[in-house]
């Protein structure tokens, strides 16, 4: 969704404004395209992605991945102004804390197991 918004900012903005607004660079490589990358440039790569086969392990990474994705909607929030964006980010922080709270039922569960 984050991709989309995006997108949808910038499909009709000029390579001038694009460059005032320091996403020149980014079209340089990208042109009007989406290239997941952190707010630093670094690209997305699913080396992020640990997965132990331990059910406790896995889901305690599970609801911190939650938890930062939260923060980081509410980071975004706190910084717009235009409510076609705040409306779709509050959206995804209400679902990062309900899959937060679906992953510590399960959480719950296999520590109730013996996991």
């Amino acid at each position: 969704m984050i991709a989309t918004m995006i997108k949808q900012l910038t499909q009709n903005a000029t390579i001038e404004e694009l460059k005032k607004e320091g996403l020149g660079d980014f079209y340089s490589e990208h042109a009007y395209g989406i290239y997941p990358s952190s707010s630093g440039g670094v690209p997305f790569t699913t080396a992020y992605f640990a997965v132990t086969g331990d059910p406790i392990a896995d889901l305690s990474e599970d609801m911190a991945a939650e938890q930062k994705a939260r923060a980081m909607y509410e980071n975004l929030i706190d910084l717009a102004d235009d409510e076609d964006v705040i409306g779709p980010l509050l959206f995804l922080r209400q679902r990062e804390i309900v899959h937060f709270n679906r992953f510590k039922e399960l959480y719950k569960y296999y520590k109730k197991k013996g996991y």
